[in-house]
């Protein structure tokens, strides 16, 4: 047994004891390791999933693309819960987002024609999906809720301290237009209201890096 391969079982097995060990048999057998550079695409709008891609290490942004406007979903980190899938890919029709690593990331990359095998014979692998369901489903409310009822400068604010969290850093290598294509307007108006709330004591400019207090 290679050690990416030891990997599959150790990553699952650690974060969800309580999934069977024939489950994770098969997790052996057919799903495979993947390392991701930052800024490379995992899955991009449009195109056909083949894989339920799951974290190990690292971080995932998912955005959606509309007449050439991209739009921040939310973000997929392996953290305290150690996984969080791309659970509503389990349809045939083409991806309607895109997935790209935040930072250099691996993946547990399962089979979708194997994916709706387990979910079927195996209660627990059921269970963890579903959960990632409703955890997607809450982030995209918080999303809607938050172009609805917040001002850009509180969305911002709240978008800057998420990637201090994320990135486990209070120093973020984020451009003007990079946070602007995220939260779907210009870099202009990112800008002044970055200068705003420097002012304000909550962020400040240091070199092309920015410092969330």
């Amino acid at each position: 047994m290679d050690t990416k391969s030891t990997n599959k079982t150790a990553f699952l097995s650690n974060c969800f004891p309580s999934l069977e060990n024939a489950f994770l048999g098969e997790i052996e057998q057919y799903a495979q390791v993947k390392v991701f550079a930052a800024e490379e695409f995992i899955v991009q709008q449009g195109q056909s999933i083949q894989f339920l891609p799951l974290v190990i290490k690292g971080s995932v942004k998912v955005f959606s693309d509309e007449d050439a406007v991209q739009f921040l979903l939310y973000y997929i980190t392996a953290g305290a819960s150690c996984v969080y899938s791309f659970a509503h890919i389990l349809h045939k029709e083409p991806a309607e987002f895109s997935a790209v690593a935040e930072s250099d990331s691996e993946l547990l990359l399962l089979p979708l024609n194997r994916v709706q095998l387990w979910m079927l014979r195996y209660p627990s692998f059921s269970a963890l999906i579903i959960a990632d369901y409703q955890k997607h489903y809450r982030d995209l409310l918080n999303t809607t809720k938050q172009i609805v009822c917040h001002k850009l400068e509180d969305r911002l604010l709240d978008y800057l301290r998420k990637r201090k969290e994320i990135e486990n850093t209070a120093l973020l290598s984020a451009t003007h237009q990079e946070i602007a294509s995220d939260l779907g307007t210009s870099r202009e108006v990112i800008s002044r209201l970055l200068k705003k709330l420097s002012v304000n004591g909550l962020v400040a400019q240091e070199g092309r890096k920015i410092k969330v207090r």
